[in-house]
């Protein structure tokens, strides 16, 4: 490999090989949303947030084919937010990524507000703040050693999750085989239709059900932000992405099933994890345990994806801009690292105690939600780029990895979008996020037309 292969234009290093972008991209797909986040689902939408997994899950797979495709067009593009600035003007780029490097910190601050409801399992007496802020200087300590050192936790994390989940659906098709029972009686697929059927919550429920399933997929799409890193990006992104729907049907659907086959939906915790009530369930010495231990693995290792994410979009949109505040976020270390982005990135993660002590017990479900509202407009402007970069480029210039039914399938995805958005608009539970996300974005788009005010002054 020659020194340009290895360093691409922008300064990072390229140290990402094939079996850690392969493993991002498989524990990008694992995280508190689903360890936690589907109690609150199954609680909403009751047996068919099963139905709700699949049907976000195929668009948030289109989306990830047509983002498929802006990254192949350009390798040495830092983030998703430069095809933004290219193909719909760099206001709405520069709205755009600080509104996705907000999201990525909301998330963090949900999986470190997480990671205090998991400690309390063994320790109930512990501050809830503790975990999560002694987790983000870890966390921050090792990202600022390489992006190599990165992809070698992630690749630790990843097994972890991976290795659980499939084991977790095995034991539970084994004891579902063998007539095993468990504290809430018989494993069966009749579990499914406790109280009240498939569709117990009735349409509302069913609706309610998604701002959580779609928090679940949040992050799916940092196996792109990881291209400018990549050893071989054109082989090793493809095949990513390309398994996304594989992964969606094993650790997303066949784990919720598993679920629900041991636990009647009525009965599926919200104020913990599912998975370590299940396992407890089943009476197997120490599983609670054991599980409870890989779903703070899950919430360190999306904390670790989030604060790497985070770091870079700064990075990007500060990248070659003017003033202090570009100077000092816009450049990269000694060691090709982008510093100051990672530091101020853990500095707002880890005011997630803040927000808790002042919401309370419902801070993981608002946290959860804000992100949930920033991301769908986020992925309205991904999907408008993808639309304009294939109508601005000539076909003999367009990436050999083509989004397929262009331009329907951009339609049929924004549309979804934004029915996404006017439902969290509607629902109650939901509008304050929601309205919270579009005042940020008001914000943004303000402080751009002033900035650009002076500099054409």
């Amino acid at each position: 490999m020659t020194n340009k292969d290895s360093q691409n234009n922008t300064g990072y290093k390229r140290t990402l090989s094939n079996a850690h972008i392969q493993l991002i991209a498989l524990g990008g797909t694992i995280g508190t949303g689903l360890f936690l986040g589907v109690g609150d689902s199954i609680h909403r939408a009751g047996p068919s947030v099963i139905l709700i997994y699949i049907i976000v899950g195929l668009f948030l797979f289109l989306l990830m084919r047509a983002l498929g495709e802006l990254i192949m067009s350009d390798l040495n593009k830092h983030t998703y937010i430069d095809f933004i600035e290219k193909y719909l003007g760099k206001n709405i780029g520069f709205i755009t990524g600080y509104l996705y490097w907000l999201s990525w910190i909301t998330l963090g601050m949900a999986e470190t507000t997480a990671l205090g409801i998991y400690f309390q399992y063994w320790f109930p007496s512990l501050k809830p703040w503790i975990p999560g802020l002694i987790t983000i200087v870890v966390l921050l300590i090792i990202n600022l050693i390489s992006a190599k050192v990165f992809g070698n936790l992630e690749f630790s994390f990843a097994i972890i999750k991976i290795v659980t989940i499939v084991a977790f659906v095995l034991l539970i098709g084994y004891l579902l085989v063998t007539g095993g029972k468990t504290t809430f009686g018989p494993i069966s697929f009749e579990n499914l239709a406790d109280n009240g059927g498939f569709f117990a919550r009735g349409g509302k429920g069913f609706l309610q059900g998604f701002q959580m399933v779609i928090f679940s997929f949040i992050g799916v799409e940092l196996v792109g932000l990881t291209a400018a890193e990549a050893k071989n990006p054109k082989v090793t992104l493809k095949n990513a992405i390309n398994e996304l729907p594989v992964r969606i049907i094993l650790f997303y659907v066949l784990a919720i099933l598993a679920i629900l086959l041991v636990i009647p939906w009525s009965k599926v915790s919200t104020g913990s994890s599912p998975f370590v009530q299940a396992l407890g369930a089943t009476g197997i010495r120490n599983a609670s345990s054991i599980i409870n231990f890989v779903v703070i693995s899950a919430a360190v290792s999306s904390t670790n994806s989030f604060l790497y994410s985070a770091g870079r979009l700064l990075f990007s949109v500060t990248y070659d801009g003017k003033g202090k505040w570009n100077q000092t976020f816009g450049h990269l270390s000694r060691r090709q690292l982008p510093q100051n982005g990672l530091i101020l990135s853990a500095i707002l993660m880890g005011l997630a105690p803040l927000i808790t002590l002042i919401i309370g017990d419902q801070a993981f479900n608002f946290i959860s939600s804000t992100s949930t509202s920033m991301f769908l407009i986020i992925w309205c402007l991904m999907t408008l780029t993808h639309m304009a970069y294939r109508r601005t480029t000539p076909e003999d210039q367009l990436s050999d990895y083509k989004m397929p039914g262009f331009p329907y399938l951009d339609y049929l995805i924004l549309a979804f979008f934004i029915l996404m958005i006017i439902l969290l608009l509607i629902l109650p539970s939901y509008r304050i996020p929601m309205i919270a996300a579009m005042i940020i974005f008001a914000v943004l788009y303000t402080i751009s037309k002033i900035w650009d005010k002076e500099k054409n002054a």
